[in-house]
């Protein structure tokens, strides 16, 4: 009488091989996962960093001279008051994490909470009576996401920003 079916050898090895291919699948599942969870903090970090620059840019570029003495760069400041033709008195600042929009004594975040901002400088030159250059004001903001070591993301973002209005 001859029997059909497999052996315990044969059994062993077929479970070691769809366990292993079953792993490697996982692994891969998984190290996927990580990779899209870092593009999308890289992209939520880029896109709140380019928020914050064009707004600050956009309200600098027609605000009228900034009248502070030039402070350089790297050490530059903290934070930038000015007056803007339309809105009046506004100041940028960081508090914590966030960068902070103050105007006329009204301060609205302007960051995104998932967001920190670890860096915000102001570099201004220019600005000087006599020196016959356009006032310039150079934005360095430094921005990192959350998550796990793997998909954390670091990014500093940089623009320079020509005042329309002349100085002196």
């Amino acid at each position: 009488m001859k029997k059909n079916g497999f052996t315990l050898m044969e059994l062993i090895v077929a479970i070691f091989v769809f366990s292993t291919l079953f792993s490697i699948a996982g692994g891969s599942f998984v190290s996927a996962l990580s990779l899209q969870r870092r593009a999308l903090n890289i992209k939520k970090v880029e896109e709140n960093g380019r928020f914050v620059l064009e707004l600050m840019a956009r309200e600098l570029r027609v605000a009228n001279p900034i009248t502070s003495v030039d402070v350089s760069c790297p050490a530059g400041s903290s934070n930038i008051s000015f007056v803007h033709p339309v809105n009046g008195d506004i100041e940028y600042f960081r508090t914590g994490s966030e960068v902070i929009r103050k105007v006329q004594g009204v301060d609205t975040i302007i960051s995104n909470p998932d967001v920190e901002v670890y860096r915000l400088t102001f570099c201004i030159s220019g600005n000087t009576v006599d020196d016959d250059t356009q006032p310039r004001i150079t934005i360095i903001l430094g921005l990192k996401s959350g998550g796990t070591m793997v998909e954390a993301v670091t990014i500093d973002l940089q623009t320079t920003v020509s005042q329309r209005v002349l100085s002196d």
